[in-house]
């Protein structure tokens, strides 16, 4: 293989347009998933119906659990473009090849235009950023910002004798930790800010405190962060304890949110998420390219930052009781400039080659045993309907492996690698609507849209699905439901109809055209014998019943 090179212009630009389509060519392909697809696009729908862009609401229930910025940008596609599962996803993925693209960018400003191009590979094809950057949720907002921010840092320090370079690149980063505040909340702010103050400890940078522009930098980040939250608290008095106490401690102090994990959880879920670069990681962690206790007056460390802002947040979440692999997103980013760094100095790519071609071969012997996965949720059928795309996901790393291996300039094969273990992770992420039934309401509601007039009254008994309301384009009425913890303080909305009877009463009166939405298994209860309507979907997991 000749020496590592990085693509022509041309080159480049072909790249980015295969990378693009591969990113963006499918993205209303899947049905949006509950709860929490179904849960943005609900909030962001409302948004659009209600005209309210201070208080979201889920199924017209004010919603305090997070902060409005993803809700914002989908309500704003839905605004342009209309209402589906393509625009409910185009900002969350806008957001995500933004972050491909600035960590190239900063990647190329600091460590030359190869790491550059090496990281933004990496993290477009990593697993876990891979499967995230399509799924609805405000995790990849806050990390783009929160990678914007540190690498706005990153950029300012690397030329402190320049005051109006510093300034500009540091008043940048300020903005971009205001959107993360607005995206996930206060996390936005306070790692990076416990990064940065564990790096001047490590490193003993304490000239770092003086090139942070603070004053102006504060200002910029409650000029952009604190109007909503201002707004909100005025317009919903509750709102300060519910999002500050139990949406920020509670959820990481207790078990609340039923979300225990062990202190090792995510050890695997970063080894699984980085595939097939995890050989990289193994290296850059094996062989650092730094002392571990440097002598005092050294200057800023753009390496030894990452590695601090890497083991600070996976440390925090780790010791943290409620854990779900989407906490890992933010480090990902560094982590690419980190790997992007090792692959330009590798002499070859032998282990990424090797690690792309196993993952291949795992998944195609994996498909055929995927109907021992099956459960009274995922059916042997469906199952059997997901064989092929896991197959084919196989055949595509298998066959970036070699390609990857036959091909002569490093970036070309950096190229294949990522591009093909793209187009495999998207087979996967496309295929998993034949298994889609148990966790979206998109059938369920083409069933009973046809149904629906102006005042047709629509019960969720026992279940709330958030996908319903947003594919039927409307709220529903919720029966003999115990609300998610995140809900719990809007129990008294609930109790207008909190029994069976209750809502059987409703029921029998109703004049006009109604529909109730059941668990399958539920219409064995002795409670709903003898239920007057008809069966309009059913499935194992739902059933539909329409009454006139």
């Amino acid at each position: 293989m000749t020496p590592s090179r990085t693509p022509t212009r041309t080159a480049a630009a072909w790249l980015l347009v295969v990378a693009a389509i591969l990113w963006f060519g499918m993205l209303g392909y899947r049905d949006l998933a509950d709860p929490d697809e179904g849960r943005g696009a609900e909030i962001a729908r409302e948004i659009v119906a209600t005209g309210d862009w201070v208080t979201m609401r889920l199924n017209g229930i004010d919603y305090f659990a997070k902060p409005p910025l993803q809700f914002w940008a989908t309500a704003a596609t839905f605004r342009l473009f209309g209402e589906g599962n393509a625009t409910a996803r185009l900002s969350l993925a806008l957001f995500a090849f933004a972050g491909v693209m600035w960590t190239g960018f900063v990647g190329r400003r600091l460590f030359g235009p190869e790491v550059g191009f090496n990281a933004a590979a990496v993290l477009l094809s990593s697993l876990l950023y891979a499967a995230l950057g399509h799924v609805l949720t405000p995790n990849m907002s806050v990390t783009l910002f929160m990678t914007v921010g540190i690498g706005a840092l990153l950029l300012a320090q690397s030329r402190r004798d320049d005051p109006d370079h510093v300034r500009r690149w540091m008043l940048l980063g300020w903005a971009a930790l205001a959107l993360a505040v607005l995206s996930k909340g206060l996390m936005g702010v306070v790692l990076p800010g416990a990064v940065v103050f564990a790096y001047m400890l490590w490193q003993r940078d304490w000239a770092l405190l003086r090139h942070l522009a603070l004053g102006w930098g504060l200002a910029v980040l409650l000029a952009v962060a604190a109007p909503w939250f201002v707004a909100v608290s005025i317009a919903n008095p509750e709102f300060p304890r519910v999002f500050f106490i139990e949406e920020h401690f509670a959820r990481y102090a207790t078990s609340a949110f039923r979300r225990d994990q062990p202190v090792y959880y995510f050890v695997p879920v970063l080894a699984l998420g980085l595939l097939p670069w995890l050989p990289r990681l193994v290296q850059a962690l094996a062989r650092p390219h730094f002392r571990w206790w440097p002598p005092a007056g050294q200057g800023f460390d753009p390496e030894r930052f990452l590695w601090t802002y890497v083991v600070f947040i996976f440390a925090f979440f780790s010791m943290g009781r409620s854990k779900l692999p989407t906490y890992l997103l933010p480090i990902l980013p560094a982590l690419a400039l980190l790997i992007g760094r090792r692959i330009a100095e590798a002499r070859s790519l032998r282990a990424d080659v090797v690690a792309t071609g196993v993952l291949g071969v795992v998944l195609l012997l994996g498909s055929a045993f995927v109907e021992r996965f099956a459960s009274e949720s995922f059916t042997p059928s469906m199952l059997q309907d997901y064989r092929p795309w896991i197959a084919a996901a196989g055949l595509s790393l298998v066959a970036g492996a070699a390609a990857a291996a036959a091909l002569r300039q490093r970036w070309q094969s950096v190229s294949a690698i990522a591009l093909f273990a793209l187009l495999g992770f998207q087979l996967a992420g496309w295929g998993y609507q034949t298994l889609q039934e148990p966790r979206s309401s998109a059938a369920e509601a083409a069933a009973i849209r046809p149904l629906l007039e102006p005042q047709t009254r629509v019960f969720s008994v026992g279940r709330y699905n958030s996908s319903l309301p947003f594919y039927l384009g409307r709220t529903v009425e919720l029966v003999r439901y115990k609300p998610r913890r995140e809900l719990d303080f809007a129990d008294e909305v609930y109790a207008h109809l909190p029994s069976v009877e209750d809502f059987r009463r409703d029921w029998d009166a109703v004049a006009g055209q109604a529909v109730a939405v059941f668990r399958t298994d539920d219409l064995d209860d002795p409670a709903f014998r003898g239920l007057s309507g008809r069966v309009v979907y059913q499935s194992p997991t739902r059933t539909a019943l329409a009454r006139r």
